[in-house]
């Protein structure tokens, strides 16, 4: 997920009240489609490790290979992409008219599944590649801009979180 406006932000207050928890529950690479109320109805994303502490509406669904599972994540995207599961995800998606229809619709649609762990890794290769690279060169920029200071961008989810409460103590302390 890309967002470069960091006013879209809230506070980790609002945040955490919504989660009712300190933590959104989400995971690095987690996918995330809009079910409703967007353009991009049908269409997933991949959620990148340092953002995984969002707020999503209620209009996206959120997929995650399971424990049981035997493939990971870009194994799931690489099959949700697939044009014949995308034919079956439209159905379910597109046909309904509110976000409760969707339910637990998305149960029918037929993956194909791997005959084992290492096959599944093998044919999702390029999209592990793909996302783990783009982190890792995420992270070494992030890194270099926390250090350089000469440089005014955003990368959204990868700042660092300030801790209030040291600075203002630090601020208190004669």
């Amino acid at each position: 997920m890309v967002n470069i406006n960091p006013t879209n932000q809230v506070p980790l207050q609002t945040a955490e009240r919504y989660w009712r928890s300190s933590t959104s529950g989400l995971l690095a690479y987690d996918l995330i489609c809009p079910e409703r109320a967007s353009r991009n109805i049908g269409d997933f994303c991949i959620l990148m490790p340092g953002q995984e502490q969002i707020l999503l509406t209620k209009e996206v669904i959120i997929l995650r290979a399971g424990d049981r599972a035997y493939f990971d994540q870009f194994y799931l995207l690489w099959a949700m992409t697939l044009k014949i599961v995308r034919t079956q995800w439209n159905r379910i998606v597109f046909m309904q008219t509110n976000r409760e229809d969707v339910g637990k619709r998305y149960l029918e649609i037929e993956l194909p599944l791997a005959p084992n762990q290492a096959r599944a890794n093998e044919v999702s290769e390029i999209f592990r590649r793909y996302f783990t690279t783009l982190a890792s060169e995420r992270e070494r920029l992030r890194n270099y801009l926390d250090t350089s200071k000469a440089h005014h961008f955003f990368i959204s989810g990868a700042e660092q979180i300030p801790d209030i409460d040291e600075e203002i103590e630090q601020m208190l302390t004669p």
